[in-house]
């Protein structure tokens, strides 16, 4: 609230009635109770959204050694992250969902939505058709959009699949990619250039399953662009992919706990006094 000195000094040097001081503490009351309401259903929303992320309980019967550096742009996110166990085949993914804040929260809870019904309720054991499943529903969900200037939904994701006794690891992506590294050095399949939905120019998608065997403690890396995309150094430019890779490079063989602390460390060195970018999900698990 307005202070009896503030008052004084705004009817000293600017001159108004009382009345319109009044209206003036009125509206300034209503902005800020307008304000605090929308910061608690954001925080609310985001308390929701961590409940529908995999916790640490999910991680730890899955992955002996793993990291999430998970931070949203706006309280909550349109990124998100996901892992499943299907048959003693081990599924994780990362996803980026187009826009930030209520937009892309909204979006990444589809995501999830869908990845838990087509892993699971369908008997799909290859990715492409994983993807290509996610595209017709994503597609579907947003076809009475199709021809209105409405906004071009999608979803960027990486998603892999590893069986523990043959040791492959399957790789299909939409705009996305995957980064093994290991003692034989680093290797990096790349998704395709289109996403999941979106109203784009193929009229057929299909998403390409990739397969390799990885040796024993490799480290497998799952990010969104934001990382890589946040301004900030010296000259006020993006991290880059290129410096992103020579760090996990530097670091693949330390426990995840450490690396995460590092790369966080690198980020917000980076970052400095700049807002950040884009919301951050990047997922690194040890096979």
């Amino acid at each position: 609230m307005l202070g009896v000195e503030a008052e004084k000094i705004i009817a000293a040097t600017h001159p108004i009635d009382v009345m319109d001081l009044k209206e003036l503490k009125s509206e300034y009351l209503k902005l800020h109770q307008s304000n605090k309401e929308l910061f608690e259903s954001f925080r609310c929303a985001a308390s929701i959204q961590q409940g529908l992320l995999p916790q640490q309980r999910h991680f730890d019967r899955l992955f002996s050694d793993y990291f999430v550096l998970y931070d949203p742009q706006n309280i909550i996110s349109g990124d998100f992250y996901w892992i499943g166990n299907n048959d003693g085949i081990l599924y994780f993914a990362v996803s980026d969902c187009t826009g930030h804040g209520i937009s892309g929260a909204m979006l990444s809870v589809l995501g999830i939505s869908f990845l838990n019904y087509v892993v699971y309720s369908k008997d799909y054991t290859s990715l492409s058709d994983i993807l290509c499943e996610l595209d017709q529903k994503w597609l579907e969900t947003f076809h009475i959009y199709a021809d209105e200037e409405k906004d071009n939904n999608w979803m960027e994701m990486s998603l892999c699949s590893f069986d523990p006794k043959t040791r492959i690891l399957k790789f299909a992506g939409a705009r996305n990619k995957v980064v093994v590294i290991s003692q034989e050095g680093e290797q990096v399949l790349y998704g395709e250039r289109y996403p999941i939905g979106g109203w784009q120019i193929e009229k057929e998608r299909t998403y390409h399953q990739q397969e390799l065997i990885v040796p024993e403690n490799s480290m497998v890396y799952l990010s969104t662009d934001g990382y890589k995309d946040q301004i900030g150094g010296p000259k006020d430019k993006t991290f880059k992919e290129r410096k992103m890779r020579e760090y996990l490079n530097e670091l693949y063989y330390l426990p995840a706990k450490n690396q995460k602390a590092f790369l966080t460390i690198a980020f917000n060195e980076w970052r400095g006094d700049n807002v950040q970018t884009d919301d951050v999900c990047l997922l690194g698990v040890r096979l």
